[in-house]
């Protein structure tokens, strides 16, 4: 099928990686959260998120993935879909992957979220109020009867945050400077009432477990159905048991909160990462590409009388004199809309496009010098259009020079400053064969 082109329309082949950063935790209370960063697919699926993440945490054959977004310190959604597209996750999410094992009888999940008591002070009055904290943690229900069980759960998902017995001995038991002068003999020396500080460190050398309470809730954490009492028997009814502790303010000490509640975002926006560059000839050859379509542009095969997956392939048959490429900066999708800033490495004297063309009608080149370039500044909501022009395109004598137009100001420009990554439509005219 023959179809007629005005301009050719340049997809950019660059900018394909996005680098994620992602947070992993244990489902067993064995290890710390761990940062890890993959690259994947800028306009990939989710598929190839779970792929990268497979490998960068070395799982094993008895382990799966639970991806998630973390938002207000509750599980947001489940990332599960292999198709959807990773779009979906924006710059700015934070996103937490729990290391499960695999269960072959698919026994449900515990989520537990946390809350401690917080003073706040309104009209002066003091009005304590619970406040959400920390990353949620996530288990599988697996032998859990009753509360006690539930608890248990909670304290070996908290094991590893909990400080260190020394550290929090020391903040405990250590006296302010007041304190310590009180103590101190005229002479320098330290009274006998201090020497017995080694009892009160060996006596203290077991940090009790927080007095807490746990309560089943939604899964936002926001309305309490009912305190989870240690002798009564929890009630299992659905694939996801959600669970609220609330902590008083002082047994927090007891564990590494920071730890707790420290989430990177999936790519800082003000990051800078180097500037991608992709030559035209690329942007090209990726236009000529066999391209499969996919389910909703299934073909009717006549022979075997069933819908069959489509490709498509163009074909560069002829070409005009005048030669307008267009570079496919802005991407659109169902969810997000972009602008890609890459630099295109274009010729400018000797666009050379004999390998691409598939009949040759007897001519031997098709070769392009650029006389004009269109560029492009700002993004998808607004901009501003400015013009490159070769002299001798509007016939000016002169010589080789190339002038800038924006808007009512016309300068002269070097050649060398034309190429830049404003570059969004190129226009050529055939050479003369000699």
């Amino acid at each position: 099928m023959f179809d007629p082109f005005m301009y050719l329309s340049l997809p950019l082949p660059c900018t394909s990686i996005r680098t994620m950063d992602l947070t992993v935790m244990s489902a067993d209370g064995g290890s710390l959260p761990v940062s890890v960063t993959v690259n994947v697919p800028k306009f990939g699926k989710f598929e190839d998120l779970q792929k990268a993440l497979v490998s960068a945490c070395s799982l094993s054959e008895d382990e799966t993935l639970m991806v998630t977004e973390v938002y207000n310190n509750r599980i947001l959604r489940v990332l599960e879909d292999p198709t959807d597209s990773l779009s979906l996750i924006r710059d700015g999410d934070k996103l937490v992957v729990y290391r499960l094992k695999k269960d072959a009888n698919d026994s449900p999940l515990i989520v537990f979220m946390h809350q401690k008591l917080e003073e706040q002070f309104i009209c002066g009055k003091s009005s304590p109020t619970w406040k959400g904290f920390g990353i949620p943690l996530v288990s599988r229900l697996c032998n859990v009867e009753n509360g006690f069980d539930v608890e248990n759960m909670y304290r070996k998902l908290l094991s590893s945050f909990k400080m260190p017995t020394e550290v929090f001995t020391e903040n405990l038991e250590s006296p302010t400077e007041e304190e310590a002068t009180d103590k101190a003999g005229t002479d320098g020396t330290t009274s006998a009432e201090d020497k017995n500080s080694t009892d009160v460190k060996e006596t203290t050398e077991s940090v009790p477990d927080p007095v807490l309470r746990l309560y089943l809730t939604d899964d936002r954490g926001g309305s309490i159905e009912s305190e989870i009492l240690k002798e009564k028997h929890v009630n299992i009814k659905s694939k996801r048991l959600n669970v609220l502790a609330r902590w008083p303010v002082k047994e927090l000490d007891v564990y590494d909160t920071c730890l707790l509640s420290s989430l990177p975002e999936v790519s800082k926006f003000e990051t800078k990462r180097p500037q991608e560059t992709v030559s035209l000839y690329k942007c090209l050859e990726a236009f000529l590409t066999e391209e499969p379509l996919g389910p909703d542009d299934m073909w009717y095969c006549p022979g075997c009388k069933e819908h069959r997956q489509a490709i498509k392939k163009l074909d560069l048959w002829r070409l005009p004199e005048i030669l307008v490429i267009h570079l496919k900066r802005f991407s659109y999708s169902r969810f997000m809309k972009n602008k890609l800033e890459a630099f295109v490495d274009f010729p400018i004297d000797g666009l050379d496009l004999s390998s691409y063309i598939s009949y040759k009608n007897g001519q031997t080149t098709y070769r392009y010098m650029l006389y004009a370039i269109s560029n492009h500044y700002g993004g998808m909501g607004g901009g501003h259009y400015t013009a490159y022009v070769h002299a001798q395109s509007f016939r000016e004598q002169g010589g080789d020079r190339w002038y800038d137009f924006d808007d009512s100001h016309v300068n002269q420009i070097s050649q060398e400053k034309i190429k830049t990554s404003a570059a969004y439509v190129l226009f050529y005219k055939r050479l003369v064969e000699e």
